[in-house]
């Protein structure tokens, strides 16, 4: 009869929802990343160039030279994957049993990885040691590889270890550092109700479902300059990408946000950076989903905020961080880890529905309470918002929406900032005082 199969999660930097499986006979342990934004199962070699750039023995290497249960033969077949990241994992395709807690997955097909190329050095370079598992509608990046086959969470209905492709993901806090997934169940002790379902979206350029993609419709720059501000409001395809370190926001979106902190970008990193005491401000982003009566989830400045590098300063002496967001020329926005650290999800792909709600923070203890998930519909969800365009020929019977401040040309809520000789303007740069430093 068929269940739910709960992982713990460790959060690697903050960053990435890693899990430990096991693979072959003997088993062999391994820990993968856990991929919202992918579909395929792939992992590298102990023969491959990646073990000679990256210490293997930290994450798993498969050899399969030591399987008994390892197919390769009857496949012949180049595995292939690139990524976002411009990183490119190529392979052969392998077939062998997965061990995923106390469950057993037979005749798994999966990318065996020889060589990577990428920018090492990187925590989502092509030299990074750690394989992905990809959770996401086996489109995704199938069609990558030649050979068709069925993806993992296929194989776990069919071989009767989960009724639906379903699963929960609860990455708790930065601090906590551990969550977990729990495939063909809810954990209602890990979110803040109500949890609300969101219909998945089409890729802005194709009529297939391929990613966890909701409608996100305004963001709000929550008690800044004392006062709630709209930064973004309109109908914006995002996916929801534990892949994904950070926040991707279309150009103009971003602008505004990295204005707010009196970012900075430069060439020599790959993320803006920001005042490490912006950390300490009491305001938030409230990213608001499906229009006027859909759900928030509150991302607090603190998350968006990555910890100091040592003997990183600004010009003034003050210490330097990065800050989670960036921006991109496309219309389409990529929600990360740092999002999803105060989310929870549900993703049924089978009904083809997200479920969202704020997440709880809670103790590193592994101690799911789940609710299975046997049907088409999410247990625990009371209200399944409408597709947008549902959605505008009823909102003229409802109440009207919250307003919200304009914030106007000079009107933006952190302070005004030096790096590398440059500087960013801003009319109110106290709006943020930090509050001082303890003295020990």
């Amino acid at each position: 009869m068929a269940g739910s199969i709960s992982l713990p999660l460790t959060v690697h930097f903050g960053l990435y929802p890693v899990a430990n499986i096991s693979i072959g006979t003997p088993p062999q342990p391994f820990n993968l990343k856990i991929d919202t934004g992918s579909s395929e199962l792939w992992l590298p070699s102990r023969h491959s160039d990646i073990c000679k750039y990256s210490d293997c023995s930290v994450n798993g290497a498969f050899d399969e030279r030591k399987s008994e249960t390892s197919i390769s033969d009857d496949f012949n077949d180049e595995f292939r994957i690139h990524n976002g990241d411009n990183s490119d994992y190529t392979g052969i395709l392998i077939q062998d049993v997965l061990t995923i807690g106390d469950g057993t997955v037979e005749d798994a097909t999966f990318g065996l990885v020889y060589n990577a190329k990428g920018n090492p050095g990187s925590p989502g370079d092509g030299y990074n040691s750690k394989g992905t598992w990809g959770v996401s509608f086996n489109k995704a990046q199938s069609d990558q590889n030649a050979h068709p086959y069925t993806g993992v969470l296929e194989l776990m209905v069919e071989q009767g270890l989960i009724e639906r492709r379903a699963y929960s993901l609860w990455m708790n806090s930065r601090e906590e550092a551990a969550g977990h997934i729990v495939f063909g169940g809810v954990d209602p002790t890990r979110y803040d109700p109500p949890l609300t379902g969101l219909p998945m979206v089409d890729m802005l350029d194709s009529k297939s479902t391929s990613y966890l993609i909701v409608q996100l419709t305004s963001l709000i720059c929550n008690n800044c300059n004392g006062k709630s501000e709209v930064r973004e409001e309109s109908v914006r395809h995002a996916i929801l990408d534990s892949g994904s370190a950070g926040i991707i926001l279309p150009a103009k979106i971003a602008e505004k946000v990295l204005k707010d902190f009196g970012a900075i970008t430069d060439p020599l990193f790959g993320w803006p950076l920001v005042k490490c005491d912006l950390a300490r401000a009491d305001a938030s982003y409230d990213f608001h989903f499906a229009g006027q009566f859909g759900p928030k989830i509150s991302i607090p400045i603190s998350d968006l905020i990555r910890p100091q590098i040592p003997g990183l300063l600004f010009a003034n002496a003050d210490e330097a961080c990065f800050l989670a967001v960036k921006k991109h020329g496309e219309a389409m926005i990529i929600l990360g880890t740092t999002f999803l650290r105060s989310t929870y999800i549900v993703a049924h792909l089978d009904s083809k529905m997200i479920a969202i709600a704020q997440a709880k923070e809670g103790s590193r203890t592994f101690d799911p309470e789940v609710i299975e998930i046997t049907g088409d519909t999410i247990p625990g969800v009371d209200t399944i918002m409408a597709s947008i365009e549902q959605a505008k020929a009823t909102a003229a019977a409802g109440p009207p929406r919250d307003t919200y401040a304009d914030p106007g040309d000079d009107s933006w809520g952190f302070p005004n900032d030096y790096f590398a000789g440059k500087v960013t303007h801003n009319a109110l740069q106290a709006a943020f005082t930090p509050p001082p430093k303890p003295k020990y």
